[in-house]
């Protein structure tokens, strides 16, 4: 790749790439998680009205 890290601010920007890299690929799975956890609950109605309906006469 290149001559390595040799000074602290080298490493500074290596750590810096790296980060903003982690950070884009987190948000990227979050995004993706929370439409996944969004697309269960469209067949769902909520507070537990998917449930067969009981009724007590």
């Amino acid at each position: 790749m290149g001559d390595g890290i040799h000074t602290l601010h080298d490493f500074m920007l290596r750590t810096e790439g790296i980060t903003y890299v982690l950070i884009v690929a987190a948000l990227c799975g979050f995004i993706f998680f929370w439409r996944f956890l969004s697309e269960r609950d469209d067949d769902r109605d909520y507070l537990g009205a998917d449930r067969p309906e009981e009724h007590h006469h």
